[in-house]
Formats: C-alpha cells, structure tokens, sequence
C-alpha cells in the first residue's frame, strides 16, 4: 500500500507542494520580519543628518509586500496539497451533523411506505386477492362452468357467455 503511494504522481506533486510550501511560507516571514526592522529604523533615522529616510521606508514596504505575496502562495499550495485531507473533515462532520436528521427522515419515509403497503394489501385481500400460479410465477385464470350449457365463464360473471343463465 505504501508503496503504490509513493509511486502515485499525485501524492509525489503534493508533497513537493508541501516543501515548497514550507519553503515559501519561511521566506514570506523573512521578509515581512526584515520589514518591520525596516520600519523600525526608518524610523530612528528620521532625527539624524546624512541617513536617508526613503531608503529604509522603500525597503521597508517592499519587504513587507514580498511577504504577504509569499505567504498568500504559499496558503494557496497549502490548500491545494491538503485538499483531499480538507474535504475528508468537511465530509465527515457534515455527515456526523445530518446523521440523525437524515436518519429521521429515512424513518419517517419508511414507515409511510409500509402504511401504503399495508394498506394495498389490505385492499387486494378484499377485492378477493390475486391468485398465482405458483410453478409459473403468473396469475391464475379461474372459470366456472355454467351449469346450463356447461360453457367456463370468467370467474366474476354473473351470467353465462354463451347461453345467459345466470350462474
């Protein structure tokens, strides 16, 4: 198992998004550290002759623009390698949080469908039933003989087909 994941191109790409990632997140720190000294000592030379203010003011925002750009690409590999991992959670607490809602609502979907069952059967049994023809799996087809002329008759006749005595 380990080691079709390692041979799998998807779980190689994001590892290297995950190093990358890290690498980028370290650099995007750096840089928005090395902004606040920048700041810092813009600030202190504003009072003496000979520094230059705007030099440190540009390096300052410069640096901090770089680390923000840095720590944005790197949220969006983040998000990107552990995307699978993400969606998982996501799942997994939806389901945990429709669970019983959704399981009150199957409950209550079935105990409809077997009233309606019941109920058909109910009507069925007293309509007279279907009858099946068990070793044919199709339904049986009853006459009764008239006892006039001796013609079969569907089962619900009230008279005879062929001579019209009722049966």
């Amino acid at each position: 198992m380990e080691k079709d994941q390692e041979k799998d191109p998807n779980i190689q790409k994001k590892r290297k998004m995950k190093i990358i990632g890290i690498i980028t997140l370290l650099i995007g720190i750096s840089l928005i550290l090395a902004g606040i000294y920048f700041s810092i000592a813009a600030l202190n030379s504003m009072g003496y002759p000979g520094t230059n203010f705007m030099l440190f003011g540009g390096a300052s925002a410069g640096c901090f623009f770089g680390g923000g750009v840095m720590i944005i690409i790197t949220l969006v590999m983040f998000s990107m390698a552990y995307q699978r991992g993400i969606t998982k959670y996501i799942y997994e607490e939806a389901g945990m949080a429709l669970g019983t809602a959704s399981e009150n609502a199957v409950d209550g979907y079935g105990r409809i469908i077997g009233k309606g069952s019941e109920a058909l059967a109910k009507g069925i049994k007293s309509a007279g039933g279907i009858k099946i023809d068990v070793n044919t799996n199709k339904e049986q087809v009853i006459k009764i003989k008239c006892q006039a002329c001796d013609t079969l008759n569907d089962e619900d006749a009230k008279f005879c087909d062929k001579c019209g005595q009722p049966i």
